[in-house]
């Protein structure tokens, strides 16, 4: 190890982003948070990027965090962006990674616009260079089209059944959505609700076969074709859904499920695999198709829950901090350690 000084990446408060980093984590939710974080205990230079666009922002509570009762996610993120500053090897910021190149396997190009506060007021692009590259960039949810949305969405509307599920035990839920998928969406409520009732949001949804039909009534799952147009109720006190036809359809719950579209655009930009839901292809080290990049969170298809996201988030930043062994990195933090392969008997 080198006795270079361990100085501190400026912190999220204007001053100079750093132009060369080992890691650069593209996504400022939990996952991204979570890599960060564990880079950060390697004493790995670290740049974090959030562009703010968290798909549980909404939500009133984050569920299922052990050691924490429900929190919301403004508390959540307070106090995570709190436990980073304990690393002064990392740093976090505002802004939006536009353009992301590959130069070679130890060398990534990335163009970000920052917020202004992040900057020092300004908001001109800059570039930062990275060895290995983290994405945590989520999945973009389709709402759906209803007057009352923003005000509802994360209070009694809700899009996924293992988050906010238990929050509907013993209600009538109301099930929105279009595709083959919805009635075995709408099934799965049954684990907590005493009704559930689709609305299929067309006069008749030609994905919804018989079959599926016939298995929606055998386990009392009413379906009624309509377009959902209007939430009925305040927030908090929500008394049903009104259809384009006039219908009222009563419910106290709706779930709702279109589509969710991986924000992959730069994962496919550095030519990263995707499956056929768009979610980038990991191995078990979170480790791309690409050399040098990484993926976590809700764009690796799989459960989509904070708890796996911090997990996964936490696999990303070991492996690509360990990655760094034997590798020159940034002036302002130790060597790292040399390979494992070098201590290894020739026989193993």
């Amino acid at each position: 190890m080198s006795d270079a000084h361990v100085g501190p990446l400026p912190e999220s408060s204007g001053e100079p982003v750093p132009q060369s980093v080992d890691v650069l984590v593209i996504g400022g939710g939990p996952a991204g948070l979570s890599a960060a974080t564990w880079v950060g205990r390697y004493q790995r230079s670290t740049l974090l990027v959030d562009a703010g666009h968290q798909r549980n922002l909404a939500a009133t509570e984050i569920h299922g965090m052990l050691g924490t009762g429900p929190t919301t996610p403004a508390e959540l993120y307070a106090d995570i962006h709190e436990g980073l500053e304990r690393y002064p090897t990392v740093r976090r910021l505002d802004g939006i990674v536009v353009d992301l190149e590959k130069e070679s396997d130890e060398r990534f190009v990335a163009r970000i616009t920052p917020t202004e506060a992040s900057n020092g007021g300004a908001d001109d692009p800059i570039t930062v260079i990275a060895k290995r590259i983290i994405l945590a960039t989520g999945v973009r949810d389709r709402l759906p089209e209803l007057v009352g949305i923003d005000e509802h969405f994360g209070v009694d509307v809700h899009h996924c059944p293992a988050c906010d599920g238990l929050t509907a035990a013993g209600r009538r839920i109301i099930v929105l959505g279009v595709g083959a998928h919805v009635p075995a969406y709408a099934s799965e409520l049954l684990d907590w609700a005493s009704e559930v009732v689709i609305v299929t949001e067309s006069d008749a949804d030609p994905a919804f076969d018989d079959d599926q039909r016939a298995a929606c009534a055998e386990h009392s799952i009413e379906v009624i074709d309509g377009v959902a147009r209007e939430l009925v109720g305040a927030p908090g006190a929500l008394e049903g859904v009104q259809l384009e036809d006039g219908r009222v359809i009563e419910g106290s719950k709706v779930f709702f499920s279109y589509a969710h579209h991986p924000t992959n655009e730069l994962a496919t930009s550095l030519g990263c695999e995707t499956d056929d839901e768009g979610g980038v292809t990991v191995n078990s080290l979170q480790l791309t198709s690409v050399a040098g990049v990484y993926a976590a969170g809700d764009i690796v298809t799989g459960l989509q829950l904070v708890p796996i996201a911090v997990g996964t988030g936490a696999a990303a930043g070991v492996a690509c901090a360990t990655s760094l062994r034997g590798h020159h990195t940034a002036e302002c933090v130790p060597d790292p350690a040399p390979p494992t392969r070098n201590f290894t008997r020739p026989d193993n």
